[in-house]
């Protein structure tokens, strides 16, 4: 069970229903195994955080013709989509919300071509807006690539920084959030200031976001998370709650989690002795303050948006955020 937009009280059901239409619709391009490929990754379920985000600071700044924006909220999620897909294969990935990821399904050419179709349509849709959300868009993926890279240099590496691995999370993660919220906002016509407030608002979230996934990634549950817990470990990828477990661990407990994480070809129970030393070191309770922390940063910095229920509505989403347990 993953998080789902659906699942929360936001009041958007019948507009997340006017996306998904619309994901579904750009998807299709005639080629059967590009849409088998794509539908593949939506029909495996997924949080839609970026278009709910987009909704929300859409109505929050009172824009009111949702079929207009509807498809651009789509996009938001296509560009996430292909990024599922690109990732899982760098990853080598196996399972991805309980069921098989697309390259092991469908080859690794195959789901590496969707994920560029995908890209491709989400930057149709833009260009059916002003140049203002072709920006948006367009930075965006640029700093999700740059991420991307900036990671793949940094699998297994043991000096990884606090500093470094929120420049990561930033590109990665919080900036296509950020981007979801700013251009709901600008679809809004909100002021320069308001548009800044939402796109602000985005960041932290994200930041807190990726921050609870990585958490969860050390304390979840197979069946809820859909995919393997110590993931991120077996990998080699250093999140926060390593960082912190290298620093504050003692010398032959810091010894034995480097190993692990220098590894390509973990056990079970390397894993497992590699998450007993987190969690010894108190690294969990760390990241999840510290995720609190960005998400109370979100919270604050639309204080001075209108009110209405649309932001406290945005208000529950980043209190939820770094709340849950799947």
């Amino acid at each position: 069970m993953t998080l789902d937009m659906l699942d929360l009280d936001l009041g958007i059901y019948e507009e997340l229903d006017l996306v998904e239409e619309q994901i579904r619709e750009r998807i299709d391009c005639g080629i059967s195994t590009i849409n088998e490929v794509a539908r593949h990754v939506i029909d495996a379920g997924g949080k839609r955080i970026r278009p709910g985000l987009f909704l929300l600071s859409f109505k929050a700044l009172r824009g009111e013709d949702i079929s207009k924006v509807a498809p651009l909220a789509a996009a938001f999620e296509l560009i996430h989509t292909g990024t599922i897909l690109h990732d899982d294969i760098n990853d080598g990935s196996i399972l991805r919300h309980g069921k098989l990821t697309a390259h092991q399904k469908f080859g690794t050419t195959n789901s590496l071509v969707t994920g560029d179709y995908l890209f491709a349509k989400a930057f149709e849709i833009g260009s059916e807006y002003k140049k203002e959300i072709r920006d948006v868009i367009l930075d965006a993926s640029i700093g999700l690539a740059v991420g991307e890279i900036i990671q793949s240099q940094n699998i297994m590496n043991i000096d990884l920084t606090e500093k470094k691995y929120l420049d990561i999370i930033e590109k990665k993660t919080a900036g296509p959030i950020s981007a979801s919220a700013k251009a709901g906002g600008i679809m809004a016509g909100g002021t320069g200031s308001q548009i800044k407030i939402l796109a602000d608002f985005g960041l932290n979230m994200g930041i807190a976001f990726q921050i609870m996934d990585d958490i969860l990634d050390v304390i979840g549950i197979n069946t809820k998370t859909g995919k393997s817990v110590g993931k991120d470990i077996s990998e080699g990828k250093l999140t926060i709650l390593s960082i912190h477990a290298l620093k504050h661990a003692s010398p032959l407990q810091r010894e034995r989690l480097k190993e692990v994480l220098l590894k390509t070809d973990n056990t079970n129970q390397g894993v497992s002795e590699a998450i007993d030393i987190i969690k010894n070191t108190q690294s969990v309770d760390f990241a999840r303050n510290m995720g609190k922390k960005y998400a109370d940063i979100a919270i604050g910095s639309i204080d001075n948006l209108p009110d209405s229920k649309w932001k406290s509505k945005l208000k529950y989403l980043a209190e939820f955020t770094i709340g849950r347990n799947y």
